[in-house]
């Protein structure tokens, strides 16, 4: 009886994730930003607000954080969001099976590490500049 209770908690907290990731979303806030131009669409100076904010006269590090956005964004829409979906499956069914005594913690942990790995896989194999432009951006001073 224990086994079944246990396995039917485990199979809903699966389901809502699987459910809350679905049918999340946010509203955009007001506080701060010019909503009268997308985030990540280069300005008149030609890099984004977002960089500008968070390297302020630092022309070099804005346009290395631009270009890292537009190649993770580009990988991410290639192949970013099935390797994420694939590594979540795999991740949660190891962590199942490999942490048994305690295997609720052990699918949880599981699916967050395979979701993170997937995602970092799909982005890889959907833009082989990815990459580069990722570490181009942390060697930037």
């Amino acid at each position: 009886m224990k086994l079944l209770r246990t396995l039917a908690l485990s199979i809903f907290v699966v389901a809502a994730m699987a459910v809350g990731a679905g049918t999340a979303y946010a509203d955009p806030g007001t506080q701060g930003i010019d909503w009268s131009q997308p985030l990540m669409t280069p300005t008149a100076e030609g890099s984004s607000q977002v960089a500008e904010q968070f390297f302020p006269e630092n022309d070099a590090k804005q346009a290395a954080f631009d270009n890292m956005t537009s190649e993770i964004n580009t990988g991410w829409n290639n192949a970013g969001l099935q390797g994420m979906a694939i590594g979540s499956n795999v991740g949660m069914a190891i962590g199942c099976v490999s942490i048994f005594p305690n295997f609720i913690a052990g699918c949880i942990i599981g699916a967050v590490v395979g979701t993170i790995a997937g995602a970092v896989i799909g982005v890889g194999v959907g833009n082989p500049n990815a990459q580069p432009a990722v570490e181009q951006f942390f060697a930037t001073p």
